[in-house]
């Protein structure tokens, strides 16, 4: 009987703290799995996001650098609208023919610079951080102009302009806009 007084008695552990902490334990890593890949993935949504506005914004610049440098009176060499030759099938110089079939030409060509026009000025370039290349553009004829008879007056062409911007992910945006030729001065063709 001496022995058991000196000995304190073993109460019977059954290990339900122990699970129910690593049950509590999985719950919490598996809440904080789902919001850093709900995280990760806004973050990449407004990366592509901004991507997408950047070649946008490439885009409108470029086309409105070839309105004010084309489509301004007096009208600048190299572009004549009075001249339909100038536009070609292969966009020689950015000059192109509108394809048989009315396919858009922007999805039947390469956009190289053989092919494409780009700023006016080295200076407009937009800095290589902000897009993957220069954003370029072409022009189409749709509805060349007609030298009248003499003693008439000249009627204007209608031309698209498409430029296409590339974001710095490579994400392409193109912007189309349509011009009528201004009337050469005097309304001589």
């Amino acid at each position: 009987m001496a022995d058991r007084i000196l000995r304190p008695a073993s109460p019977k552990q059954s290990g339900v703290v122990l699970i129910t902490g690593l049950i509590f334990m999985v719950i919490l890593t598996m809440i904080v799995l789902a919001v850093l890949r709900s995280g990760s993935l806004e973050e990449r949504m407004a990366a592509n996001a901004r991507n997408r506005q950047l070649a946008m914004q490439a885009a409108e610049a470029v086309l409105r650098d070839a309105e004010e440098t084309l489509f301004t009176d007096p009208m600048p060499a190299p572009f004549d609208p009075y001249k339909p030759a100038s536009f070609t099938a292969e966009c020689t110089g950015g000059y192109c023919r509108p394809a048989a079939g009315g396919t858009p030409r922007w999805k039947d060509i390469d956009w190289s610079d053989a092919v494409s026009r780009s700023f006016a000025s080295d200076a407009s370039n937009l800095t290589p951080a902000l897009v993957a290349s220069q954003p370029r553009y072409i022009i189409e004829n749709i509805i060349p102009p007609r030298r009248p008879a003499p003693g008439q007056h000249c009627t204007q062409g209608i031309y698209r302009v498409t430029a296409r911007g590339v974001g710095p992910d490579g994400s392409e945006v193109f912007v189309e806009a349509m011009y009528r030729a201004p009337v050469m001065q005097n309304n001589v063709c």
